[in-house]
């Protein structure tokens, strides 16, 4: 299926971008240095056509519903390499993921593509499967170097929330009062968000963090959470969210205020919605978090049961748009929760 000309220039810019983060890791020198690092993978090598298994932390965020179709992608590319492919759903429970993987290696997997709950938990399962001789890929937001993780695909979540930040930083002038308002606590992406905000504050000493919060990628609840805080804070000059669900119901709290004009809002994810409210209200931007690396995962592990050699981390960096750019990431024709990019018309969410 051929391409757009707009969806074709996202598709080469996520490319170049992520072409200029291998030679320029922000998330540290000793990763970047294992990242680049090839790693040989005769042991894994079999004919098909292959049964894969895929299993999600979770599937209840658009982020990573278009992860899968990107999985799906990718599978009719390898069309004549795939025999199947088999997702499940822990639903934000490290305990269910551990019994999904153990029962995807039951099912007779040749390869694993999973982004975790927590990487901890899954350690342990996942270095069983490399040792049944089931190579693993990393398809989310934090490099895992481990025996159980043969390579990663990832747009680094500390790293965005770095990004957000400084440029959040940028609009306050370094200095006033933030409240941070994450996803789900306690999981892998929330603790490298905050960790990526904390280094920005470290070098903002006049910025003080007020409050740290959670919106479950909801963009109800963090319009509620946003209200309270609101309350809470009347002297507040900045809010701390990358995720553009929360951030569209975040900005209704703000509006309903009436305090647009002295709460700055941080830039937020690609989703379509956000941009859309950036490019409408020249506030805020864009840090992208493209979830082309499902395809990306899957491309991988493909090479992997071939025995090519492929590197220990492939990732995304993340791009940010201003929003007097914003317009060159909005699509009119797709829905609020849709995430602009390459993947084919029939591939989109139905």
């Amino acid at each position: 299926m051929k391409l757009s000309r707009r969806n074709f220039s996202i598709a080469i810019g996520v490319m170049l971008a992520a072409a200029e983060s291998k030679s320029a890791l922000a998330t540290g020198s000793d990763e970047a240095s294992v990242a680049g690092q090839m790693v040989s993978t005769t042991k894994f090598m079999k004919k098909g056509p292959f049964k894969i298994g895929v299993s999600c932390g979770w599937l209840a965020a658009s982020w990573v519903v278009y992860s899968r179709q990107y999985i799906l992608w990718a599978a009719e590319d390898h069309k004549a390499d795939v025999e199947a492919v088999v997702f499940t759903d822990a639903a934000f429970n490290p305990g269910k993921q551990v019994s999904d993987i153990e029962d995807l290696l039951r099912q007779d997997i040749d390869l694993l593509i999973y982004w975790a709950v927590d990487d901890k938990s899954v350690a342990d399962v996942l270095k069983r499967a490399v040792e049944q001789g089931v190579p693993t890929i990393n398809a989310y937001g934090s490099f895992v170097n481990a025996p159980g993780t043969i390579s990663n695909a990832v747009v680094s979540q500390r790293r965005h929330g770095e990004i957000v930040a400084r440029h959040l930083m940028e609009d306050l002038g370094g200095q006033g009062k933030i409240i941070a308002i994450l996803p789900i606590a306690g999981t892998v992406a929330s603790n490298d968000l905050l960790e990526g905000l904390d280094l920005v504050l470290k070098e903002n000493p006049n910025v003080e963090l007020l409050n740290v919060s959670y919106g479950d990628y909801n963009r109800s609840k963090a319009k509620q959470v946003a209200e309270n805080l609101l309350q809470r804070y009347p002297d507040l000059n900045g809010i701390f969210s990358p995720s553009g669900n929360q951030s569209l119901g975040i900005v209704e709290a703000i509006d309903e205020a009436g305090r647009m004009a002295d709460v700055k809002m941080s830039p937020s994810d690609e989703l379509n919605g956000w941009v859309k409210w950036v490019v409408e209200n020249k506030q805020g931007g864009i840090v992208t978090y493209p979830p082309i690396v499902g395809k990306v995962a899957f491309d991988l592990g493909i090479k992997v049961l071939k025995g090519e050699p492929v590197p220990r981390g492939e990732f995304y960096e993340p791009v940010y748009y201003s929003p007097s750019e914003a317009d060159k990431l909005y699509r009119a024709d797709l829905p609020e929760d849709a995430w602009p990019g390459p993947l084919p018309a029939a591939f989109l969410p139905k």
